[in-house]
């Protein structure tokens, strides 16, 4: 099984709009990368996001673009929320998936999964995407990341 962990995409500042739904930039960026995805073949069964537009509106567009019909909101993904109820969850997972989320969510929950630690504070770049995979949902390996930036022409 893998697991896609998505940053969602750029979106507007808190001034601009306080729910904070991705900027114009970020609507193409994401539909870059869903492309690059759909274009190398990727299959995703299922999709989650935290909720907030920007995480929505990110998976809504990897939805579109890889013709995946399961996408839904999943509790517990918030920026701050504890990585353990999450993992206890993807254990019970069978098929691949993607989680849109948000920082240091995201940076905590692959430290976990990795070394069986979700730290304090850890290095996460800004629109980093990370692909974990494991035959027996224990042992996590990585197997590829890269930034919007990297898919975007």
């Amino acid at each position: 099984m893998k697991l896609y962990l998505i940053q969602h995409g750029q979106a507007v500042d808190k001034k601009t709009d306080p729910q904070r739904p991705l900027s114009e930039q970020g609507k193409l960026e994401v539909g870059d990368v869903a492309n690059y995805f759909r274009q190398s073949g990727l299959h995703i069964a299922h999709i989650y996001h935290s909720g907030k537009p920007r995480a929505a509106q990110t998976a809504r567009i990897f939805a579109n673009v890889l013709d995946i019909a399961h996408v839904e909101q999943l509790n517990g993904i918030n920026p701050n929320d504890p990585v353990e109820p999450v993992v206890e969850i993807i254990e019970e997972w069978t098929e691949n998936t993607m989680i849109v989320g948000h920082l240091p969510f995201l940076p905590h929950l692959v430290s976990r999964l990795l070394t069986g630690n979700a730290p304090s504070d850890a290095d996460y770049l800004p629109g980093n995407i990370i692909s974990l995979e494991s035959d027996d949902h224990k042992t996590w390996s990585l197997a590829a990341s890269g930034t919007y930036d990297s898919f975007h022409h």
